[in-house]
């Protein structure tokens, strides 16, 4: 059977037997390509191509359609889970939440209480992350997908920085990097703890008030890590910068392009791609390609080349499950 896709639902081992291309891009790919790799679907991306055929007697299918769709369930969100890993990754992965749920919240609180935050113990909640990222990441970030109501700040911390570190890591950066990567998706949104809780919970639409008031959190969560001995200006720039847009119409200073730090940008990926396929009781999550396709339809948003080699890498490449 053969069937059109969008270039960021290629998995390994699919074939491709035609291609919808922008002929003034370079050199088409011979036909039929296997799937063997990310740097496949890279080269297809390089050369434009807008959508692919593949064949699905002859290779890899897309799979069924995302879950809790009609409603959620925390038996089949269990057996989910289980049918891509484990048992003893999905132990690990919630014993990691475990550990380090105790120090992330405790660091949510002194923020409540006005107490500083202090770099020694957020370096070494992402010291363990680190090392759990390593093992079984994906179960990681897949477990903390599921966010009670008030779960949702501190598991939302967790797997964005669980996500930076992953990704850092497929961009080949070094390890000090990656450390501060994470550090930065763990403080990225703590600015939030500042804001009034009747307006984090509200069900209904905001007030322009109410926007105004949501939009000023990097700014106040910048001001709040300033305040931290030692705190580096990576992760200073990823608090501040990290709803910045590509095209200068994010917030809170209009940034544009290589002005917005790379880390920032990095972490704009990863907090958008959390969020959306974050799973709540009351709601459906977006599946991983309903967010993708998203990401990939929003011009201007994200920084076109990290968005790529996040698709690329990180989804095709089979590190996001």
């Amino acid at each position: 059977m053969k069937k059109r896709i969008r270039l960021h639902q290629l998995r390994t081992g699919m074939l491709v037997t035609e291609l919808e291309w922008n002929g003034s891009a370079g050199t088409a790919p011979a036909l039929p390509l296997l799937i063997s790799s990310p740097l496949d679907v890279d080269h297809l991306m390089r050369a434009q191509v807008i959508s692919v055929v593949i064949d699905t007697r002859r290779g890899a299918d897309t799979g069924g359609a995302g879950r809790y769709a009609g409603g959620f369930s925390h038996v089949q969100f269990e057996t989910d889970l289980l049918s891509k890993f484990s048992a003893r990754e999905v132990e690990n992965a919630r014993q990691t939440i475990e550990n380090t749920a105790p120090h992330v919240r405790r660091m949510l609180s002194d923020i409540r209480m006005g107490a500083a935050i202090q770099f020694e113990g957020a370096s070494q909640t992402v010291e363990s992350l680190m090392a759990a990222a390593g093992q079984n990441s994906a179960a990681l970030i897949g477990l903390s997908r599921l966010k009670e109501r008030d779960q949702v700040t501190f598991l939302h911390s967790i797997a964005v920085s669980a996500l930076m570190i992953d990704f850092g890591r497929s961009l080949k950066l070094d390890e000090e990097a990656i450390h501060l990567l994470g550090i930065g998706g763990l403080l990225h949104d703590f600015g939030k703890m500042l804001l009034p809780r009747a307006i984090l919970n509200k069900k209904g639409t905001l007030t322009e008030a109410e926007r105004l008031l949501v939009r000023s959190h990097p700014l106040r969560g910048y001001e709040l890590l300033k305040r931290a001995e030692n705190m580096p200006q990576t992760v200073l720039d990823i608090c501040l910068y990290h709803h910045e847009q590509y095209d200068g119409t994010g917030y809170p200073r209009g940034l544009q392009g290589a002005g917005i730090p790379r880390p920032a940008r990095i972490a704009a990926i990863c907090d958008v791609y959390e969020a959306m396929t974050t799973i709540r009781p009351y709601k459906r999550a977006w599946t991983q390609s309903e967010a993708i396709g998203f990401m990939l339809d929003s011009p201007g948003h994200f920084d076109p080349e990290l968005l790529q080699n996040f698709v690329s890498r990180m989804v095709v490449g089979g590190v996001l499950a």
